[in-house]
């Protein structure tokens, strides 16, 4: 049988509802973590919670909350939902991601604002908020996803890289 080094603590996986974020939920899961995914598609999250709590250990809750990490009043709800899980929050994984592919001369406004938006504000928020309540919980660890593109200058990625290497810079 697998320790759950984890075993008692709350996570919260933006983007948890496919991708890295569920392949993170999946081994915080493994590891005995209760589980918070938040995340813009319902229909996704509601496959992974079912897909996560079938192979869940005993004890360990997973469940799902509908959030744009863009908008800061989501990932409060957010991070106040899944510290109810054990009573605090002690991790959280930041790894709410899209992208757009456009040459910056290209690029609508709306486009970038949506990749920023998502990739480093959605991360701003996401550290302003687990990052207090892990805090008034006296600690915890948070994880920010960049991409190896971060440092990159390409042409038709260029709202990405940006996103990505300001993330580098916060967290």
């Amino acid at each position: 049988m697998r320790e759950q080094a984890l075993a008692g603590q709350a996570a919260l996986v933006t983007g948890g509802g496919s991708g890295i974020g569920l392949a993170c939920a999946r081994h915080l899961v493994r590891d005995g973590a209760s589980v918070t995914l938040a995340g813009r598609s319902q229909e996704r999250l509601d496959a992974a919670v079912a897909d996560l709590r079938a192979g869940a250990p005993a004890g360990v809750d997973v469940r799902a909350v509908t959030c744009d990490v863009a908008d800061e009043e989501q990932v409060a709800a957010a991070v106040a939902t899944a510290g109810e899980a054990t009573g605090a929050l002690q991790l959280c994984v930041a790894s709410a991601g899209t992208g757009t592919l456009a040459p910056v001369i290209a690029m609508s406004a709306e486009q970038w604002h949506e990749v920023l938006g998502v990739n480093l504000t959605g991360a701003f928020f996401t550290l302003k908020h687990a990052g207090a309540a892990m805090v008034k919980a006296g600690g915890g660890a948070f994880v920010g996803l960049s991409s190896i593109a971060a440092p990159l200058t390409h042409p038709y990625m260029s709202a990405y890289c940006v996103s990505k290497v300001g993330l580098e810079a916060l967290v």
